[in-house]
């Protein structure tokens, strides 16, 4: 599933400058002069600001909302939905100080793809709340008024003092390992994960060789886009665990990392992370670099071999995937072992 990642997703789309900058917000007043101007610029990038944060907040009442469908009124979403709701009350009464006009909710209707497991729910919240708290920090400390500032503080407190350990007490409880002590039973899990990570790049690398000496780099994109995914479930089943890759820059939207691997991935790790959760399962995070070869597909613009930038553009309208040199960390295989039996 996609884990509900609030706004930080959409904070990341908007720089802190553009959030602060720019031109009055559609629904302000319309005034002349310099200090008029002065503050529309200023009412403009608070307004984005609020925004952020409003939709951040609905975001989270609104998958909380879809947990508690499934898994029926539980805490600590029953709860912690009410402190979400109180938190969009605050948010709102800024606007009305303010004179502003808050944006509808686009989250009110939004069918969530939820986990499988309450304690997955948990684990999805956990990254929410991190981030959460990590948005508040980036808009609070550019934020002048102060009014504002302390309603952010406030919400900021909560989900991180608050949320974010009840969230965890009820989560799988995934945390890292010693990599360098593990126990006998890890140190086993360990070479299942690097085993099967070593047998996902063999059988994906000797597809991609072959594609390319019939057809060059554009037909190789065809085999990521369809082979890729079909090599990764016949390796999964054969070795027992779970396995994927994913990326900080994306080609295919459907490589999302799992649960427990999304708040290890915000740091970019370019060395192998290995967690483990409370029931014994381990989570292995294995970097890939960029190679030479990659850069005819993921190198820059003007280092795609020919053809491949209008394939690209074709198959993946969205694609982020470009721009990488020889040696950049590309993104990363990831592998979930079971728990070894006792």
């Amino acid at each position: 599933m996609t884990t509900p990642a609030r706004t930080i997703l959409f904070a990341a789309s908007l720089p802190l400058g553009f959030l602060l900058g720019g031109a009055a917000a559609p629904d302000a007043p319309l005034r002349t002069g310099p200090a008029a101007a002065s503050e529309a610029a200023e009412h403009s990038g608070l307004q984005r600001m609020l925004d952020t944060a409003l939709d951040d907040e609905r975001h989270a009442i609104a998958f909380y909302r879809a947990v508690m469908d499934k898994f029926g009124e539980r805490r600590p979403f029953s709860n912690i939905i009410n402190a979400e709701r109180r938190h969009e009350a605050a948010l709102l009464a800024q606007y009305d100080r303010l004179g502003l006009l808050p944006p509808s909710d686009r989250w009110a209707e939004h069918a969530f793809a939820l986990p499988d497991s309450f304690a997955d729910a948990c684990d999805a919240s956990v990254v929410a709340e991190v981030r959460n708290g990590a948005l508040y920090d980036e808009m609070i400390g550019a934020i002048e008024d102060e009014t504002v500032k302390g309603v952010f503080e406030r919400n900021r407190w909560a989900s991180v003092e608050r949320h974010l350990r009840a969230f965890r007490r009820h989560g799988n409880g995934w945390a890292p390992i010693d990599a360098e002590e593990p126990s006998e039973k890890q140190d086993e899990q360990r070479r299942k994960a690097t085993g099967a990570r070593d047998a996902l790049f063999a059988s994906l690398f000797a597809e991609l060789s072959a594609a390319m000496r019939e057809g060059g780099p554009v037909n190789a994109i065809g085999v990521c886009a369809e082979r890729a995914p079909a090599i990764a479930e016949t390796v999964s089943a054969e070795r027992g665990v779970k396995i994927g890759r994913t990326a900080h820059r994306t080609r295919n939207p459907d490589n999302t990392p799992p649960i427990w691997a999304e708040l290890i991935l915000d740091d970019l790790p370019t060395q192998p992370v290995y967690l483990a959760d409370r029931s014994g399962r381990l989570g292995a995070i294995l970097p890939i670099m960029t190679a030479s070869a990659c850069t005819q597909c993921h190198g820059e613009a003007d280092a795609l071999a020919p053809g491949v930038a209008g394939a690209l553009a074709e198959r993946y309208p969205h694609d982020r995937a470009t721009g990488f040199a020889e040696g950049d960390l590309r993104g990363w295989f990831w592998v979930e072992v079971p728990a070894e039996p006792e």
